[in-house]
Formats: structure tokens, C-alpha cells, sequence
């Protein structure tokens, strides 16, 4: 909009001509509302005081124009929140009986319009948006004034609101055309194979839409900057002087990693701008643009745009983000042109950069930490213990087995009794034997007497016979009497019954030789050890060693490697090797066939390798399978 002087009535006064020429010109929301509170205020007589309140992005109402700017209007408050709540227009007297003003800005088809206190408010239909409000102070205004107000206020907040969105219009199309113009700029860019073929599409295209008489792209090489591109220019030499100088400008946004604009705007001392200043000597009128091409942490490259005439602020944060989408694209195209060395070396440094430089403090201080840690597990020494699941045995285990065959009839002795020496296990039916003993000795009997016959007749023969018939039945007898003496099955020494329980088999047959029961000395130990087949090797005869038994978990007894059994046993789907070990002096008063941890001291090694060298082995097994 733009209205001019002559454009205005003849009748209005110089006051009313600035704010309407101040509302033609308004650039801002915050303008236009003061501009438009200006003229409204001015066309209202009786109006002393107003102000305008706009919905912020936080959702709340703020105020972005008043009159008088310098006068306190808080006492407007109270009337503002009840049009605000109310979505109505309100008028109010206060204790002198002036007026005031409150009327909704919104957006809906009818809006409700506020009479004087003594008429009642028509019905409005609901809003659909509130915008804000407007707050008029009408001081000691009458009814017709009131009327008049209102009527000026309702027409006035239509207009205002027309020109809100019609500048959120424009704004909305203006951002929609710089979205489509970096759209083709971004793929004319991508539509070339190589990078300086990218380059020249981009200078040239910014050279046209931007109306500069040449556009510079330098791309950054370690700690430099060179000329890569320069519009409407299909090769250059980069030993003139010209292009030194506009490298070492480009150079200047490189190092501060900012943009810089030529001339320097007026209150800005941020930049460093000699080199630009060089660059511009001996051109009037000349305006520079450099804008650092920035992804992630890493400058790659440098816009530099010149043209006759300044940029104006549109254009400089269009091309703020036109720096941050092309940065990728050409840091993208340069990787690719790249070779495989050249793509680990630049992996390399920016790995290194990303440990060097201030970001992400805490993620690298967490990772210092443990790189500290590993290298101390990894350099301090700790003894190194294999464990192994441990069983209590007696170091002599004896067998009481049946004497000869025959019937069980007692069994006071179960598993885990104690007994002494000499003391009845089982004792086996006599009766049969008992039996077969008066045989014998009647048969011995017989015997005897036909042998002293034959001698009385001296008939050798007869004698000789008899004799014979005396020793086998002496024999006989003798093997009865020894057998009835090993009725009793009884304890050898003092000991525990590791195993054996006849109280179920009284009255069963044995067999000569069967086992009865398993006895074990009560002050001699030993614990076998199953030791997995992977730590084996690291268990040494005469190695030295703890055992903790499940039921005393507080207390460890010392023993030591006696004996390495060179046969596994596989168990539970793994292989273990059977170490027996002796225990000590001190060891406690155990019971055969407890069970617990043993853990077999196996000299010095780092923390780390303890913790890790049973996934290492496993991986250097697997990677042995795999390899051909």
C-alpha cells in the first residue's frame, strides 16, 4: 500500500496526515497497530487514551501499541481480561461516570456489539478465533459518543484484521516462493556429476536471481580457502590478483565462521571485514555478501556475492538458509569425488576433531572416564582364581558287603549315621546255618566213631576211609562256624554310612559280595573338583586354593591340588576334569557328599583379561571354525 500526500482529504489536519501515511507505511504488526491506534484514536473526540493487545506465540495477550506511549494505562486491565473471557464487547463507567471501551478482535462471521449500560447486548454467534482486543479510554463521553465508538471501533477492528491478514498473506507467499526458488536451486545443483559442474550451477543461478554481477564459491582445503567457481565465468586464472584478494575476503567468513557484509552495517564492530574493505577499494557503491557453507562442526566452503546495490534483510536470511542447505550438498558431492584413502583420512580427522573440540563435554568426559578405567583393569595386576563346583568325599571309602548268601533280618545302619568300630551294620538269618552245624557235627560224630571201629579191628582200610569222611565233615563244619561268626555285618573303623539303607529289604536274599554299605573315616577328607575343560590348563599339581560349602557360606577352608585326573567327564552338555584336592588342618567337620565352590589360585593377571578372556576364547574357537 502506498498513499502519498495529494492522495489524502484537503480537510484533514497535520496529525491525521501522518497517521494515515504512518499506517500506509507500516513494515511491522507492532507499526500497524500503532499506526491504526493513532487514527482511530484521533477520529474519536472524547477518546484520551488506548491500547492495543495482540496474541503472542506463547498464548498469551501482550499490548503492542498504546497512546500516550509515555502514560501508565494498567487501570485499562481489569476492562481488557472481562473482553478478552467474554469474547464481547464491554463498556463500563467508572466512579466519575468516564467511559470506557473494551472490543474483542476476532475473526467470525457476526460479532457482538456492546450498547450502553442501559440497553441489553444482542446475541452473537461464537468466534473463531480471537486475535486480541482493543481498549479505548472515552473520558466523560455521552450516549451518541458511545454509539459512535463503538460503530468506529467495530469498522476499525475489521479493517485492522483485513490488513493482518492480508500482510500474513503475503508473508505466506513470499516464504512459499523462497521455498520453491531454494527447491530449484537445490536441484539444479544436484543435477550435475561433478562438483565444480555443481559449483558453476550454483554461482550462476545466485547470479541471476540476486542480480549480482558475480556470485564466488571457494571451497576450504585444511585451513584455507580456494576459488572453486565463479559466475559467468567458465575458467579463471587463480594467480591474479583479484581473485587472491576475493579468497582472502572468503577467508575472513571462513575463520569467524560467520557471515559478513560489505558495507558493514552501522553499529556493528563484530566482524573482522579488512579483507572485504580491500577487496571493495576502487568500486563505489559496491555490496559484498559472504556466507560461510557450515555442516555439522566443519566449515566446507564460501558464498561470496557482490552486486552494485545493498541487500536488504529478506534477502540476507533467505540466503542464511539457502548457506545451511547447500553446505550439505556440497560436502556431500566432494566426499564423493574423493578416493578411498582420501575418505579415511578425512573420517579420521573429523573423529579426531570431535574429540578435540567443546562439543558434547559430558558424552567425552564420560568416555575419558572409561578409557581410564579399561586402562587400569588392563595394567593392574589381581591374582586370578578359577572356580570350579566342589564335592566333600572321605579320603578312604570302605565297602561292607554280604559275607555269603542268605536273608537279611536286621539293618539298623542307614546313610548318614555315625558308627563306630565293631558296631552291627546288618546281621544276616542264622537259622539255615545253625541247622547245618548240628548236621556237620553229628556227621563228624559219625565219623569219628566208624574210624575208632576200624582201628579196634585193625582194618586200615575201613580206617582210612572213616578218617577221610571226619576231615570233611570237620571242614564243613568249620566253614558253617566261620560263617555264623560273619552273621553280624559290622564297622571297621569309626565312620560315617556314606550309602546304604536296608531298612526296605528285610527278609530279601543276598547275594555273596553284594554291597551293603559304603563307610567313610570321619577325620580324613578329600574334595574333588569339576573343572571346566577350558580352565584346566591353568590348574597346577600342589596349587593352592579356597573352598566355600553351600552350608557354610561365611567361611573358607584352604586346601591344596593333590592329584589331576587325565579323563573329563562330560556332564550337563559341557566336560569337566576331576581334581582332587586335600584339605588342611583346619579344616572343618564335614560330611561326605557337600557341595560347594572351589577356587584354584592361578597366578597373577589384569582385571580386564579375568573379565574377558572367557569371551575372547570363545571367539577365537568360533573364528577358527569359520576360517577355511
Amino acid at each position: 500500500m502506498t498513499v502519498q500526500q495529494q492522495d489524502l482529504p484537503p480537510q484533514l489536519g497535520p496529525a491525521e496526515r501522518d497517521a494515515w501515511l504512518a499506517l500506509a507505511d507500516a513494515q511491522t504488526v507492532d507499526q500497524l497497530c500503532a499506526a491504526w491506534l493513532a487514527v482511530l484514536v484521533q477520529s474519536l473526540l472524547h477518546a484520551r487514551a488506548g491500547v492495543v493487545l495482540m496474541l503472542q506465540p506463547d498464548g498469551s495477550f501482550a499490548p503492542v501499541a498504546s497512546l500516550p506511549a509515555e502514560r501508565d494505562l494498567s487501570y485499562l486491565a481489569e476492562i481488557a481480561t472481562d473482553a478478552l473471557r467474554q469474547r464481547e464487547g464491554i463498556v463500563r463507567r467508572d466512579e466519575l461516570g468516564h467511559a470506557r471501551l473494551a472490543y474483542p478482535l476476532q475473526t467470525r462471521e457476526g460479532l457482538r456489539q456492546a450498547t450502553p449500560a442501559d440497553a441489553a447486548p444482542a446475541a452473537a454467534p461464537a468466534a473463531e478465533r480471537l486475535h486480541g482486543a482493543v481498549v479505548l479510554d472515552l473520558g466523560p463521553a455521552d450516549d451518541a459518543a458511545l454509539e459512535q465508538a463503538l460503530r468506529l471501533t467495530h469498522w476499525g477492528a475489521g479493517w485492522l484484521i483485513d490488513l493482518l491478514h492480508q500482510r500474513a498473506h503475503a508473508q505466506a507467499q513470499q516464504h512459499s516462493g523462497q521455498g520453491s526458488q531454494l527447491l530449484d536451486t537445490l536441484l539444479a545443483t544436484l543435477d550435475e556429476r561433478s562438483l565444480r559442474e555443481s559449483a558453476l550451477a550454483l554461482v550462476n543461478r545466485l547470479g541471476r536471481e540476486f542480480d549480482c554481477h558475480q556470485v564466488q564459491l571457494g571451497l576450504a582445503r585444511r585451513q584455507s580457502i580456494r576459488v572453486l567457481a565463479m559466475s559467468h565465468a567458465a575458467w579463471f586464472d587463480e594467480r591474479t590478483e583479484r581473485v587472491n584478494l576475493s579468497a582472502q575476503a572468503m577467508h575472513e567468513a571462513f575463520d569467524q565462521r560467520r557471515r559478513i557484509d560489505w558495507p558493514a552495517p552501522p553499529g556493528d564492530a563484530g566482524p573482522v571485514v579488512e579483507a572485504h574493505r580491500r577487496y571493495a577499494e576502487g568500486q563505489v557503491g559496491l555490496a559484498l555478501c559472504s556466507l560461510p557453507l557450515v555442516t555439522g562442526t566443519q566449515v566446507v566452503g564460501v558464498l561470496m556475492l557482490e552486486r552494485n546495490r545493498p541487500f536488504e534483510p529478506a534477502e540476507l536470511a533467505f540466503l542464511d538458509t539457502l548457506a545451511l542447505a547447500v553446505a550439505p550438498v556440497i560436502e556431500l558431492q566432494r566426499a564423493a569425488e574423493q578416493g578411498v584413502l582420501a575418505r579415511a583420512w578425512r573420517q579420521t580427522g573429523r573423529a579426531l576433531g570431535l574429540i578435540t573440540d567443546s562439543s558434547y563435554p559430558a558424552v567425552k568426559l564420560g568416555l575419558a572416564v572409561l578409557a581410564l578405567l579399561l586402562l587400569v583393569l588392563a595394567v593392574v595386576p589381581a591374582p586370578y582364581r578359577v572356580s570350579a563346583q566342589a564335592l566333600v568325599e572321605g579320603s578312604v571309602q570302605r565297602s561292607a558287603v554280604a559275607p555269603f548268601e542268605g536273608y537279611l533280618r536286621e539293618a539298623p545302619a542307614r546313610a548318614g549315621d555315625r558308627v563306630l568300630a565293631g558296631q552291627v551294620l546288618a546281621v544276616l538269618d542264622d537259622k539255615d546255618l545253625k541247622l547245618e552245624r548240628v548236621r556237620w557235627e553229628s556227621e563228624l560224630e559219625q565219623a569219628l566213631r566208624k574210624e575208632r571201629e576200624a582201628m579196634a579191628k585193625a582194618n586200615r582200610v575201613d580206617q582210612q576211609q572213616a578218617a577221610a569222611q571226619a576231615n570233611q565233615a570237620r571242614a564243613q563244619l568249620d566253614l558253617v562256624l566261620a560263617k555264623l561268626d560273619r552273621v553280624q555285618v559290622t564297622a571297621p573303623f569309626d565312620a560315617v554310612v556314606v550309602k546304604g539303607d536296608l531298612s526296605q529289604l528285610l527278609g530279601s536274599p543276598l547275594e555273596l559280595g553284594k554291597v551293603l554299605f559304603e563307610l567313610a573315616p570321619l577325620d580324613s577328607w578329600r574334595v574333588i573338583l569339576k573343572v571346566d575343560e577350558r580352565d584346566i590348563g591353568q590348574v597346577a599339581l600342589g596349587a593352592k586354593g579356597e573352598l566355600v560349602l553351600a552350608s557354610l557360606p561365611g567361611s573358607a577352608w584352604a586346601f591344596t591340588v593333590k592329584k589331576l585326573t587325565p579323563i573329563s567327564v562330560a556332564e550337563d552338555g559341557r566336560n569337566f576334569f576331576r581334581v582332587e584336592a586335600a584339605l588342611g588342618d583346619q579344616a572343618p567337620k564335614l560330611s561326605p557328599n557337600m557341595e560347594g565352590v572351589a577356587k584354584v589360585e592361578a597366578g597373577q593377571r589384569s582385571l580386564l583379561w579375568i573379565w574377558t578372556h572367557p569371551l575372547l576364547d570363545w571367539l577365537r574357537l568360533a573364528w577358527w571354525k569359520l576360517m577355511p
